[in-house]
């Protein structure tokens, strides 16, 4: 993508040198030739949306597979597409969503035909669904103007019923964000109507899935393929209800849906993360505090830890400092990283702040990881304990993934020269112990770093103490795994 001051540079240039240019690069690449066909038709767009509407249909009866490695290929010229498609708006609305309509109905059939793990794919689709409401909401507005007031009802009625058969197709999740922006194209009045429509589908399938279960008691025999079926479409039935209630914006309203739609109470924790994500977004600061305090209940330690987290945050949009100083100094508790500190220190007083530091002191000293002992110790500028805490227990640096151990040597201060060292020997020692050829290229660099380390350590007129040197490091390193030629012939000379 290019930056404005490339864009100028570009702007710039002779319309010969830019013509002679995109004649030079037609041939090289299919999607390219593609984009610069429908660019040259931009000047006659009945011919452009003839050529659209072709590719879109024939996008669409594409039955080759596409392979993981081809995918991010085909979303690039899906997006290309998707790109000419919308060049059409707003100048021509209804030419436009005719076009996006036909797009969207190739999503079943492009996502069956292709291994999309990396999602840019269904991404591509997903993007459609919001320039299908941009589209569609000036497409209304249009078609309502045009129209008399008594035959409105009508082209209501007509709208609803498309915004319903488009939400319905989603198999693969790519309109998941419909509903939830619906209050973009539709009125209240029209929202609420859409609501009862499922709800009274839901009143069905309660019915279908309540014989279904009586059933399966009387026979007493586990849920039948009906019985599952009936379940997931209960599901998709109550998710459609949920993200139309959040269009409305409508808190009483959402509270009543979420919590007939509520089995078991009290709500699980993380089913009530759903109530009080939306209560935020709706700034019921209120609702949301009662809930965390009335409603949230479990005895785990990540729930706990979950629930100080949602109300830190409340007391942080709210502004109120002393009850986010009690949640955040729980929390810490609970949990002792140095994220949590930094979170404390960011809005605690002087005085607060040193109070904090010996409590974080304290608390290393507890900790059983020696990634955390440290790296607290760190945080309050004890570096020199740090050190002495990493030689003390260096052995159990092999316990700590390796993400972590890199992590942290990206973040330390000057003075960690023992930390390092051990935490590249760490690095090192555990590919070797294993044999993982592939890493080590990986193995060698830490190798070349604990060179350098050596040469600053001795010129600092440092000490091992605690430690082996490089020297009999690097002779015990030998014994153990001298055979490994493709790890010593990686090594800098």
């Amino acid at each position: 993508m290019l930056n404005s001051e490339q864009k100028q540079l570009l702007a710039q240039l002779s319309n010969t040198t830019l013509v002679n240019f995109v004649a030079d690069i037609y041939g090289v690449d299919k999607i390219l030739d593609k984009k610069i066909e429908r660019l040259l038709l931009q000047s006659d767009k009945p011919k452009l949306i003839k050529k659209l509407t072709t590719t879109l249909k024939g996008l669409k009866r594409r039955r080759k597979f596409i392979d993981y490695w081809e995918s991010s290929e085909f979303a690039t010229e899906l997006h290309h597409l998707a790109s000419d498609v919308m060049s059409l708006y707003p100048q021509q609305p209804s030419q436009c969503l005719e076009l996006i309509e036909l797009f969207i109905s190739s999503t079943n059939s492009s996502l069956q035909r292709c291994d999309d793990s990396n999602g840019e794919v269904g991404g591509v689709y997903s993007d459609l669904t919001q320039s299908w409401l941009t589209v569609a909401s000036t497409c209304y507005e249009q078609e309502k103007s045009s129209l008399p007031i008594d035959e409105q009802d009508i082209l209501s009625h007509a709208w609803v019923k498309k915004v319903k058969a488009l939400a319905d197709d989603n198999d693969y999740g790519t309109k998941d964000n419909l509903l939830k922006d619906i209050d973009q194209l539709l009125s209240e009045p029209e929202i609420r109507g859409l609501i009862a429509d499922y709800q009274q589908e839901r009143e069905i399938i309660q019915t279908k899935k309540a014989n279904e279960d009586t059933l399966s008691e009387r026979q007493n025999s586990p849920l039948s393929d009906g019985a599952f079926s009936i379940n997931y479409e209960k599901m998709v039935i109550e998710i459609a209800i949920k993200n139309l209630t959040r269009a409305l914006g409508d808190v009483g309203f959402f509270e009543a849906v979420f919590f007939e739609m509520q089995e078991i109470r009290p709500v699980h924790p993380r089913r009530l993360e759903e109530l009080l994500t939306f209560l935020l977004d709706q700034g019921a600061y209120d609702k949301a505090l009662h809930y965390l305090n009335e409603e949230w209940q479990s005895d785990g330690l990540m729930d706990k830890i979950r629930r100080l987290d949602w109300l830190s945050n409340i007391y942080h949009m709210q502004k109120d400092t002393d009850a986010l100083m009690e949640v955040l100094g729980e929390v810490f508790e609970l949990q002792s990283t140095p994220t949590r500190l930094k979170s404390i220190m960011a809005v605690a007083s002087p005085a607060q702040q040193a109070q904090w530091r010996k409590r974080a002191y304290e608390l290393a000293e507890q900790q059983e990881s020696v990634f955390m002992a440290t790296s607290l110790l760190l945080e309050i500028g004890e570096i020199e304990l740090a050190n002495q805490v990493a030689v003390a227990r260096q052995a159990q640096f092999a316990d700590v993934h390796y993400t972590a151990l890199t992590g942290m040597l990206k973040e330390l201060p000057a003075g960690t020269d023992l930390i390092q060292v051990i935490i590249y020997r760490s690095l090192m020692s555990d590919i070797l112990d294993s044999a993982r050829s592939k890493a080590y290229g990986h193995a060698a660099r830490y190798y070349n770093h604990l060179v350098k380390l050596d040469k600053l350590v001795d010129r600092l007129d440092e000490s091992y103490s605690g430690i082996d040197d490089h020297l009999k490091f690097v002779s015990a390193l030998k014994d153990k795994h001298g055979k490994k030629r493709s790890f010593w012939e990686r090594l800098d000379d």
